[in-house]
């Protein structure tokens, strides 16, 4: 799966503010901004994948796990008010992928699964704008929440599906799924 989407990877870590958070050279404003976004788009994400995913099913029990919770935190960390966190923009869910079935499910997992380790790298280079180590302000980059776990499950979840026949779906439920967080960073609305 991380080969038959790495071209859609490579061009979201091209996006500016990842791109910025990447090379350590994003402020505290740019990485408040940054955190928002991020959060207005997994907390409807994870609205929608609570309706997509059976609550009784306990080999995707870890993958249900609430992320943007984190990302409040995290934002609370950095000062933003509860009444600005109130007024954050939230992604619409026709702004997110179609998960007309468990292929593209599990291929929406896999990007939002594995952003845990991707962020885990990138959190590390906080360290000149908000000091070193602790998780205060890098909780979601850092994979509060079980990222370890989550990761196992999806990889599992991958699994399944491809022994499936549920390949194609997959891939392309990744491939939605990057390209409309990609859109939204970009401020798409």
């Amino acid at each position: 799966m991380r080969e038959a989407t790495r071209a859609d990877h490579e061009r979201l870590h091209r996006q500016p503010a990842f791109a910025a958070l990447a090379d350590a050279t994003l402020d505290l404003p740019a990485y408040r901004a940054l955190l928002a976004r991020l959060y207005g788009f997994h907390a409807t994400l994870e609205r929608l994948l609570g309706e997509r995913i059976d609550a009784d099913r306990a080999d995707w029990a870890d993958l249900r796990a609430p992320r943007a919770i984190w990302l409040w935190r995290d934002l609370r960390d950095l000062d933003v008010s509860e009444d600005e966190l109130a007024r954050l923009p939230l992604a619409e869910p026709g702004q997110l992928p179609d998960l007309v079935d468990e292929g593209r499910l599990v291929g929406c997992l896999y990007v939002r699964a594995g952003s845990t380790l991707g962020g885990r790298l990138m959190a590390k280079g906080l360290d000149p704008l908000l000091g070193p180590g602790g998780e205060n302000g890098r909780r979601f980059l850092s994979g509060c929440g079980g990222a370890d776990a989550q990761w196992r499950q999806c990889c599992a979840a991958i699994e399944r599906a491809t022994d499936a026949g549920r390949w194609d779906a997959m891939r392309e439920g990744a491939a939605v799924t990057f390209t409309a967080l990609e859109s939204w960073m970009n401020g798409g609305a």
